[in-house]
């Protein structure tokens, strides 16, 4: 659950585009606030993650098919091969100019100062650090022996509701993990069926099926989650901090985090499929 408050926090809210438009004749986002607010916001460390979340991911896919086969599909070097393919078809750096490129056109330079203010305040400065200092292995271990006392207080497992039902962290997380098991299934798809493309729409609907199944246990996490990383701040502050997040200018900014994170990821999945056909063709030339 690495990292799950972050992700839903910062990829927020399904909303409809023209209440999110940027007021007419507002000054564009500057450069300076743009690469500020989304390395403030922690959008940069996050999808600076992606390749080893990847690797993670490839890596569980390729235990459960030895465990189901018996032995591995495929050799050492070739999944290593396959392994950096996917990984350098993830660019975080694609990825972000997606996100820039939805934020330009849904956030003004004032909103931008409204948010800036919002991360340099004291409070904006304890809630990042909550954040943070919740999404090490550590705290992970720590959250997980202090669950029947976490859920507990009524309180806080109120607000953390209120907060998945305001920023949709749950779907957030549910999509998160939909991209993720996407491009996996691209990787070995492809990879034991070179000659056949993917069917992506498919498989899109079996994942979607599959993770709806499990939306009851998604949510319980995101709820336990979300009462430790924000245990040791007053309700008064979380109350003040729901009011951020209902802002116009927070609500645009987390509205274009998600619209540009789709982008990317789609962008990326597609580059990564026709990565790995090339190598997969190539390797069975090289073996033939």
């Amino acid at each position: 659950m690495k990292k799950l408050l972050q992700i839903a926090t910062l990829l927020a809210t399904l909303l409809a585009a023209t209440a999110l438009a940027v007021p007419a004749r507002a000054a564009e986002i500057s450069d300076a606030s743009l690469h500020r607010l989304l390395a403030l916001s922690g959008i940069q460390d996050l999808v600076s993650q992606f390749p080893s979340m990847l690797r993670l991911r490839m890596e569980q896919a390729r235990q459960r098919d030895r465990f189901v086969h018996g032995t591995a599909s495929m050799s050492g070097d070739d999944y290593r091969e396959l392994e950096d393919t996917m990984a350098e078809a993830f660019k975080p750096a694609g990825i972000l100019k997606a996100i820039g490129d939805a934020v330009r056109k849904s956030v003004s330079e004032q909103d931008a100062r409204t948010m800036l203010a919002w991360y340099d305040s004291a409070l904006g400065k304890k809630i990042s650090k909550a954040e943070d200092d919740s999404s090490n292995p550590s705290a992970y271990r720590e959250m997980t022996r202090s669950v029947h006392a976490l859920l507990a207080n009524q309180k806080r497992v109120i607000f953390a509701m209120k907060l998945d039902n305001l920023l949709h962290m749950t779907d957030m997380s549910t999509r998160f993990q939909a991209n993720a098991a996407v491009a996996v299934f691209v990787a070995f798809s492809t990879e034991k069926n070179a000659h056949r493309p993917a069917n992506l729409k498919a498989f899109k609907h079996r994942i979607a099926a599959g993770l709806e199944k499990k939306r009851y246990r998604i949510r319980s996490g995101v709820i336990l989650s979300t009462v430790y990383t924000y245990r040791k701040i007053d309700m008064a502050s979380l109350g003040k901090y729901r009011a951020f997040l209902e802002s116009p200018a927070a609500l645009r900014f987390n509205h274009a985090l998600m619209t540009g994170m789709d982008v990317g990821m789609n962008a990326d999945i597609d580059h990564m499929a026709r990565s790995v056909e090339s190598l997969v063709k190539r390797q069975r030339l090289q073996k033939a």
